[in-house]
């Protein structure tokens, strides 16, 4: 239900006594979020939006830097990838080695990882999921952390 005292558009509260975002006077009742400009961000995405047996998909992970510091260094972890069975897969190819630096204060770097589509992963159905996180520190000693899963759906048969 609309409310004449909030700008246009804007809600209620959905209960009776409860403020909403929209209320000016609520904004000191969050805690800050945190938001690109903070630290490390990974973007990890596959190069198609679905897959079929004997396709391969290139698999980018894009480390950047948000921290307003150089990173002295930053580690990529590959934390798992799996088909819908569960079962524990390899990429094909991968870059020679998971850790980079330095890395400038908003300057980015990619790692791009290849796998070929198996019948067996088709079989199991669903999708692929390939975990990653990444590990950075910047020049005054703070540890950072981010990670980002790529999911990547199977056509089935």
């Amino acid at each position: 239900m609309a409310d004449a005292s909030l700008p246009t558009g804007r809600l209620k509260p959905p209960f009776p006594g409860m403020w909403h975002l929209s209320d000016p006077t609520a904004s000191d009742a969050f805690p800050a979020c945190p938001l690109p400009g903070t630290g490390v961000r990974l973007v990890h995405y596959a190069n198609k939006f679905s897959a079929a047996p004997h396709e391969t998909l290139a698999y980018s992970a894009w480390i950047i830097n948000d921290s307003g510091e150089e990173l002295t260094l930053a580690t990529l972890v590959l934390r798992s990838f799996t088909n819908a069975g569960m079962e524990e897969l390899h990429y094909t190819t991968g870059p020679a080695a998971l850790s980079v630096g330095p890395v400038p204060a908003g300057g980015e770097t990619e790692l791009v990882f290849t796998y070929v589509v198996t019948e067996n992963d088709q079989r199991h159905a669903g999708e692929l999921i390939s975990a990653m996180a990444v590990q950075a520190v910047t020049a005054s000693g703070t540890t950072l952390w981010d990670e980002h899963d790529a999911i990547t759906p199977i056509f089935l048969a």
